[in-house]
């Protein structure tokens, strides 16, 4: 177990700002190429922020926001950091997702292949089996990480959401608050890509077979209040009020028995703890596929000329 990390101190706090929340600490890094890292390494995250909002509940805030938080090399190789600390850090009990400015999260970036994470220190996360030998496209490890993640993950909601990030926000999550003005959509269809991030048996397990390919094949949006409907989410707030609502709730939980928790969470989810490596294994290794292919090369190639020329879309 982990002891209480260092507040950063010159560290701003996230867009989402909220009184209580402590100060962005440093994680703790638990492995490298070489085995265990004893004592553990600090880190400082350079997309993420860890905040101790008091009771047992910590805030994970997604912060890239220039980029819209969208999934890059660095920030999913801090989320699988994250994860593993917060599992160990004995004074979590629940933890909150939220993105700073005005996403969530905007998806997938194929892109930008820099990390500030140490190399030999993400290897030996890959030989615990915390994580998968890159290029991870589809989340894979992470994706393993989160649906195993012993305590329970709340996500707060609070502005555009796309591709991977509804995944991550919606269908990771044991609870979801949504601001009331967030849209949703997956472009998958579009861009020649395929489910990810679990969300292949995720998806219509929530929302079933018919609206799942709609929502992934076809492109259609959603509103917030179409993702309640369907069972996506717990409840939609007003967009200002969304993270209080989702602390509110964890502080909630974190006063119940821990252990009973866990145990509910795990009973209900053996299924797909005991499915997520192969669901995860043949996702990856059909996303890899599609993007070798010329036909999504080309569709990709085009978004990418488009968000050159207008960087606020996707």
């Amino acid at each position: 177990s982990s002891t209480p990390s260092q507040p950063l101190r010159s560290s701003k706090l996230s867009t989402f700002e909220m009184e209580g929340l402590g100060e962005p600490e440093e994680i703790l890094m638990y492995f490298s190429n070489a085995g265990s890292l004893e004592p553990p390494r600090p880190y400082k995250p350079t997309k993420l922020q860890y905040q101790n909002a008091g009771d047992g509940v910590f805030v994970i805030t997604l912060n890239d926001p220039k980029r819209l938080n969208c999934m890059s090399l660095n920030l999913v190789q801090e989320v699988t950091l994250l994860v593993e600390h917060a599992k160990r850090d004995e004074r979590c009990k629940i933890i909150v997702w939220t993105g700073a400015g005005r996403a969530f999260s905007a998806g997938g970036n194929f892109t930008d292949t820099s990390s500030t994470v140490p190399e030999e220190v993400f290897e030996g996360y890959i030989q615990e089996g915390l994580a998968v030998q890159p290029p991870d496209v589809s989340l894979a490890g992470t994706t393993r990480e989160m649906i195993k993640f012993p305590k329970i993950s709340i996500s707060a909601i609070n502005g555009t959401t796309i591709g991977g990030g509804i995944n991550l926000g919606l269908l990771w999550q044991d609870l979801a608050f949504v601001g009331e003005d967030v849209t949703f959509r997956y472009p998958f269809g579009e861009l020649g890509l395929v489910p990810e991030l679990g969300s292949s048996v995720l998806l219509p397990r929530v929302v079933g077979l018919t609206r799942a390919k709609q929502l992934m094949q076809y492109g259609s949006e959603f509103t917030a209040q179409q993702a309640l409907q369907w069972g996506l989410c717990t409840e939609v707030v007003p967009s200002k009020e969304v993270l209080p609502k989702a602390v509110e709730a964890a502080k909630k939980m974190a006063k119940m028995p821990q252990f009973a928790l866990r145990e509910s969470k795990r009973l209900l989810q053996k299924d797909l703890v005991a499915a997520i490596d192969s669901i995860t294994q043949e996702e990856l290794e059909t996303l890899r596929n599609c993007i070798a292919s010329p036909e999504t090369r080309k569709a990709m190639m085009a978004l990418m000329m488009k968000t050159s020329k207008n960087s606020s879309k996707l």
